[in-house]
């Protein structure tokens, strides 16, 4: 029986998805697991380095890029596993935290546990970003001409939801999407990653679906256990370049369509180009 299906999304980080591919293999070992790789087309001959390297390795070859929820979604559509951990390429272990992670997740304590993840860090050991607080449209519109458009309750006093550095594990709003561990049931209830979103955001509003089909689950990370997260991936360019902002701004826009309604996601997502185009 396999206990957990880990799914990948490769697009021209052939290295990256080896390395990662590799640790996996080296530090998992209490349970039965698969692994999927969803390749977008890849141009860097990652898919017959895979078949070298790892000849147990699923692979789905995607005949174009549709992007990482929709290949994500391929994943689960062949996935075994009672869990299934979405695993970005450009992480790698250097401990057994998958199996820990797994392991939590078992224990009657942690039965509402809908999604876990690690403590994402750097390969320098400095903190990556493991979990994030859902986007708070007052918290928009206080930083824009918007705000003289509300009255000032609509976005003052806001409470401040800041996430505890500790070694205990603690309720996030949602896991980084890096390494997002869920359980299958919960994507049978509620469907895998919203095929609109290209990248960016689709962790998001995955994770607010199940706390409106599951209002008593949570998401936890467990920041005993570590994952190193290089924040690199398919990026070509090293840091947040035009593409990336645009994508950002549509795929947010997206989410406050889904969560708030369209008019807000509208609003956000002119606001935003303006900003984008002219500041």
């Amino acid at each position: 029986m396999i206990e957990l299906s880990i799914i990948y999304v490769n697009y021209n980080t052939r290295e990256l998805t080896l390395n990662s591919i590799a640790s996996v293999y080296q530090y998992t070992r209490k349970f039965n697991f698969e692994i999927i790789v969803v390749d977008n087309a890849s141009r860097d001959n990652t898919v017959p380095a895979l078949e070298r390297n790892f000849p147990k390795v699923k692979i789905i070859r995607n005949k174009r890029n549709i992007g990482f929820g929709k290949a994500n979604n391929l994943g689960i559509e062949i996935a075994k596993g009672n869990y299934i951990l979405f695993l970005n390429t450009d992480t790698y272990l250097e401990e057994p935290a998958i199996d820990n992670l797994l392991l939590e997740l078992k224990k009657e304590a942690h039965k509402n546990v809908a999604v876990a993840g690690a403590r994402l860090i750097k390969p320098n050991g400095i903190d990556n970003i493991s979990s994030g607080l859902f986007p708070s449209y007052q918290h928009f519109v206080k930083g824009s001409f918007l705000r003289y458009f509300y009255k000032r309750s609509f976005y003052e006093n806001l409470p401040k939801r800041e996430i505890p550095k500790e070694s205990k594990p603690y309720k996030v709003d949602y896991v980084s999407g890096a390494d997002f561990l869920v359980r299958r049931e919960i994507l049978d209830k509620v469907g895998g990653f919203n095929p609109r979103f290209f990248l960016y955001s689709e962790e998001v509003e995955l994770t607010y679906r199940i706390y409106k089909a599951f209002p008593r689950m949570t998401s936890m990370v467990f920041p005993q256990y570590k994952i190193v997260h290089i924040s690199q991936g398919s990026n070509e360019i090293k840091g947040l370049n035009r593409k990336t902002k645009l994508r950002q701004i549509k795929s947010r826009s997206i989410y406050y369509s889904l969560t708030k309604g369209r008019m807000i996601g509208l609003i956000y997502y002119l606001i935003s180009m303006k900003r984008f185009l002219f500041n």
